[in-house]
């Protein structure tokens, strides 16, 4: 599922920034040897394209693909003005080391006599 939105969310960004150049998928086609049919299938998040299609077709039409840290893609969203994207993932994850093991003793308490005898 969360696959489907990230290419749903790539999708829409390259077709964004193809018509903003005024080109047709048949343009776009001609300058990335793709099919008009298949980048239509890419921009509506029908194809579960390769890295090296997306980045071809991406640069074409402006674009760069990168990785962006979870807990800044709202950030990232906003700056070019996109919908926050929800992740079907936490921002943070509980360990079961946090509730088996005790803490070490703060610095205080080591050097009060804390433990001595």
């Amino acid at each position: 599922m969360e696959q489907t939105r990230t290419r749903e969310r790539l999708g829409s960004q390259l077709a964004t920034a193809r018509r903003d150049k005024g080109w047709t998928l048949s343009d776009l086609g001609q300058r990335t040897a793709n099919a008009a049919s298949r980048l239509s299938g890419i921009e509506n998040g029908k194809f579960n394209a390769t890295v090296d299609a997306l980045a071809q077709a991406g640069d074409a039409a402006g674009l760069t693909l990168t990785f962006v840290p979870t807990e800044r893609l709202e950030e990232v969203m906003a700056l070019i003005d996109k919908p926050s994207v929800p992740t079907a993932y936490p921002t943070t994850v509980r360990s079961l080391h946090d509730e088996v093991f005790i803490p070490d003793p703060s610095e205080e308490e080591r050097t009060s006599g804390y433990g001595r005898t």
